[in-house]
């Protein structure tokens, strides 16, 4: 459970938990208007650090979340969903207007989902309801991400493949899904959520949508091995981003970690020109930001064929 300051659980009895979460889920919607949308958002992306970073902004205390968890899933799961519903999942406007009066500076209101920046139809989305949010996108090594993906995913039970066939029969399964996203407002993609594990790596396109949409100024790009080494400077470029005041004497502890696997260099050399295009675009688009781009050792390889690069900038 992530709550408001990310603090931790705490058992209730079996009985009462019903309750508890029924309460939690729909409080809030009594008195929906008065509540306020979130101005910065976590969009991404999945196995990048988004748990750890968005627990780590919690602890300011002048940013909210949702009650429940870090994301409510509106713009992708529940779209079919009224606004007011949700506005349900944060503060009250008189809330933040007394700390805004109180400290000097607006509280930052937002949620995290890792799937935001990767589906095609949700920057509009966001745009539509909230286009003066602040984006913020944690971006991670691609490959070393979707071998952490694919990891995921079996250990969760969406996944039978091994690695190898499913990076290479992804295309294949994710085909059409796009298409039927953008037709059907109300259609949430397993294939697309669950086994995007090398298109969910070419960043460039996905990043391109939320600077046309809100413009730079806007949008936040980070590195998830910088939040690794060295989470307190990456946090404080967050809340400087926000429009925060330093938060001091924090402590950085990992969530959602899983063991890692290094990318072997067979591994490197068959799938890494997948994304050599965007990584080229990223150089440019965000340039002194992300450190694989930097780091002479990713060797790329050459063995992915330009019909299986342009495949997975499609998606």
């Amino acid at each position: 459970m992530i709550g408001r300051k990310a603090s931790g659980g705490f058992a209730l009895p079996t009985p009462l938990v019903g309750p508890y979460k029924w309460v939690l889920s729909n409080a809030g919607r009594l008195d929906a208007k008065q509540r306020s949308l979130p101005n910065f958002v976590v969009a991404g992306t999945q196995r990048g650090g988004t748990t750890s970073l968005f627990i780590y902004l919690l602890h300011h205390d002048l940013v909210f979340g949702p009650r429940r968890a870090k994301g409510v899933h509106y713009f992708d799961r529940d779209f079919h969903r009224s606004t007011d519903w949700y506005r349900a999942h944060f503060p009250r406007r008189s809330t933040l207007a007394k700390l805004e009066a109180e400290h000097g500076a607006m509280p930052a209101v937002g949620e995290g989902a890792p799937y935001y920046v990767f589906n095609p139809v949700i920057p509009q989305r966001i745009y539509d309801v909230m286009p003066n949010c602040k984006v913020i996108v944690l971006l991670r090594e691609p490959l070393d991400r979707a071998v952490s993906h694919h990891n995921h995913e079996t250990q969760r039970g969406f996944e039978t493949m091994d690695m190898i066939e499913a990076f290479e029969r992804e295309q294949e399964r994710l085909a059409g899904e796009v298409e039927r996203m953008r037709d059907d407002a109300s259609y949430v993609s397993l294939p697309h959520i669950h086994h995007a594990y090398l298109s969910r790596g070419q960043y460039a396109e996905q990043l391109q949508r939320y600077f046309t949409l809100f413009g730079r100024d806007q949008v936040l790009v980070l590195d998830s091995s910088a939040l690794k080494a060295d989470p307190a400077a990456t946090v404080a470029k967050t809340f400087e981003f926000l429009g925060l005041p330093p938060k001091h004497d924090m402590e950085f502890p990992i969530y959602n970690a899983r063991q890692r696997d290094p990318v072997s260099p067979e591994l490197r050399a068959r799938f890494g020109s997948v994304f050599a295009e965007s990584n080229e675009q990223l150089r440019t688009m965000v340039p002194n930001t992300l450190s694989w781009l930097e780091d002479s050792k990713i060797e790329t390889g050459d063995d992915s064929s330009p019909e299986t690069t342009s495949q997975l900038r499609s998606a």
